[in-house]
């Protein structure tokens, strides 16, 4: 076996010491201009505005109605280049969300307000803007309001047009400063150009789990399940049966539904024929009771409650009517007759909106939109009242984004 040879190491001298670094450049250097690459994120929408030699241009995003749109503090990305770049001495970006109420002063109340500097003249003779200038700002999760103590989830862009305007609208702003020479006085003034994008900010909500796929399933899942018990008697006790109604209604625990998801429910009705043939009478005076059809009316209704300097109103918007099926062997003429013997009829059914939402429900100091199901009884879908107790409100949560299984 043949021995190998050992070789000894070459000589090693220590390495000169490392030159200094510096971001500021020495005389005869020059900056290459580059844009950092951006990490594809799923959002890759882009759109590319020119207005008064402003060239803007973001990516990464999503296209809503063909505007940039955003999801919960996202950051808006892209770059910023102008035509003539002498006589610039600085270039700046400004996000801005503003509440319009119908009513209150054009200018609207600031809920958000930021500024970025994207490039700044360090000399007073003044030095030539790159030629490429990347954009990066984020929105806030959250905003405070004068004299209110607790923060305010960051609302999503809205538009509502009745019964008054109502609108939150979200601005990016370009702002260009340039210098201008003015003979007459030897001295250099400044003036702004300026460049507006609408932006639209939509946060993505998902729920927490999926809805189960319908009321059958109740036996082997008893907590995707939620009762409430619904009971509706005369304002004066009269001490009669005959004029009580009580209702089960089973819907899913989750409470948080995809708008674009069937919603499955379960309701049973308890009462006798003679309370709900009074009622038509009552609440329908021009339909003979013998011929009404739905006892029951179930549906997902969104309210918008605005405050406008001390005065407030709501708009209501029923969004889906629930598709029933009638369980027992009982009809409707049956439900209408005189008598007072106690009945029971039960239904399956379900309900979803059939109207395109595009946020779920928010908060703020001026808007508040929160969705409900509501069980109304011999009355038809209209006007949300409370206070009305043949009306049972439930309130939920409508999602924009179905649920995902992440396990």
């Amino acid at each position: 076996m043949e021995t190998l040879s050992v070789q000894l190491l070459p000589e090693y001298t220590p390495s000169k010491p490392a030159p200094d670094y510096s971001s500021k450049l020495l005389p005869g250097e020059e900056c290459i201009q580059r844009s950092p690459r951006v990490i594809q994120r799923g959002d890759n929408a882009s759109f590319t505005y020119r207005e008064r030699g402003m060239t803007l241009k973001l990516m990464d995003c999503r296209e809503e109605d063909h505007h940039p749109s955003y999801g919960l503090g996202s950051t808006i990305r892209g770059e910023v280049s102008l035509d003539h770049r002498r006589g610039v001495v600085a270039v700046q970006a400004k996000l801005e969300g503003r509440i319009y109420l119908s009513g209150h002063p054009s200018k609207g109340v600031i809920i958000v307000s930021k500024e970025r500097t994207l490039w700044e003249s360090s000399t007073p003779n003044g030095q030539t803007c790159p030629s490429i200038m990347p954009l990066s700002m984020s929105f806030p999760t959250s905003y405070r309001e004068r004299g209110q103590d607790r923060p305010f989830r960051l609302p999503p862009s809205f538009e509502l047009s009745k019964p008054r305007r109502v609108a939150i609208v979200y601005t990016l702003q370009i702002i260009v400063t340039k210098s201008k020479n003015v003979p007459m006085i030897g001295k250099k003034l400044s003036r702004e150009v300026y460049m507006n994008i609408h932006v639209r900010y939509r946060p993505r909500v998902r729920p927490s789990r999926p809805v189960p796929y319908s009321f059958s399933e109740v036996k082997q899942s008893p907590e995707d399940w939620m009762e409430d018990v619904w009971i509706t008697k005369p304002s004066v006790d009269t001490g009669n049966e005959a004029f009580l109604a009580r209702c089960h209604f089973f819907f899913p625990s989750v409470r948080v539904f995809t708008a674009s998801e069937n919603i499955p429910f379960h309701l049973r009705l308890e009462t006798s024929p003679l309370f709900l043939h009074n009622l038509a009478k009552l609440f329908l005076p021009h339909q003979n009771p013998s011929e009404i059809e739905e006892v029951l009316n179930v549906f997902i209704l969104r309210q918008t409650t605005v405050n406008i300097q001390g005065t407030s109103f709501s708009h209501d918007q029923v969004l889906g009517r629930g598709q029933m099926m009638l369980q027992s062997s009982s009809t409707s003429k049956a439900i209408m007759s005189e008598s007072k013997e106690p009945v029971t009829w039960s239904w399956d059914g379900d309900l979803r909106c059939e109207v395109p939402i595009l946020n779920t429900g928010f908060s703020t100091g001026q808007i508040s939109t929160t969705d409900y199901i509501v069980l109304s009884l011999l009355l038809p879908p209209g006007q949300l009242r409370p206070d009305l107790s043949l009306q049972r409100v439930i309130p939920i949560r409508l999602a924009t984004e179905p649920w995902i299984d992440r396990s």
